[in-house]
């Protein structure tokens, strides 16, 4: 093998490997969540334990399979539901309405709806009432901050290894051009 073929091999290896980082921390949070866990059919109740402090939203999964049923409802909440948030105490959480979140992953689509700031862990019990079809919702912890941290840890890392790629690429070609000093 030529001398400087296999540095100029992992030079574009490493810098292959810092492009595919980004789009892979990009996807990973979405990976992990676990928003079909608390899914529910409203009218309805959800009794959730939630065992860590943070935003929690409400979803409409107006296009989903639910216990092997398959939603296609509005993204639009139905006139007349009311939305009530309480701990085992039964006090209400302060309900906040937030309706631009949209998530679409394969043939599931959601719509937020709103979230609560959970400052404890403990018992919630989400209730959602109303004289309308039946229809999925869900109930999960923001990954926003998750999402954005990985992203910039992403981004770091993928620098790191692109710029590092591109030098070892370089001093491969270097290597490879360079021709022997002839002999006098």
């Amino acid at each position: 093998m030529k001398k400087g073929l296999k540095t100029l091999i992992a030079g574009i290896l490493l810098f292959a490997l810092g492009a595919i980082v980004v789009p892979l921390t990009i996807v990973i949070p979405f990976l992990l969540s676990d928003s079909d866990k608390n899914q529910f059919l409203v009218p309805g109740v959800l009794e959730v334990e939630v065992t860590e402090p943070g935003r929690y939203y409400l979803w409409n999964d107006h296009q989903t399979v639910f216990e092997g049923q398959s939603y296609l409802r509005s993204e639009s909440i139905p006139d007349g539901a009311t939305i009530r948030i309480s701990n085992a105490d039964g006090e209400d959480l302060t309900f906040t309405g937030n309706t631009s979140t949209t998530v679409t992953s394969g043939n599931s689509s959601k719509r937020s709806i709103g979230y609560v700031e959970v400052t404890n862990p403990e018992k919630l019990k989400v209730s959602v009432t109303g004289d309308f079809k039946e229809r999925v919702f869900s109930f999960t912890k923001s990954i926003v901050l998750k999402m954005f941290g990985l992203i910039f840890a992403g981004v770091g890392v993928s620098m790191v290894l692109a710029v590092s790629g591109v030098g070892l690429a370089v001093w491969g070609i270097v290597k490879l051009a360079r021709k022997e000093a002839p002999a006098e």
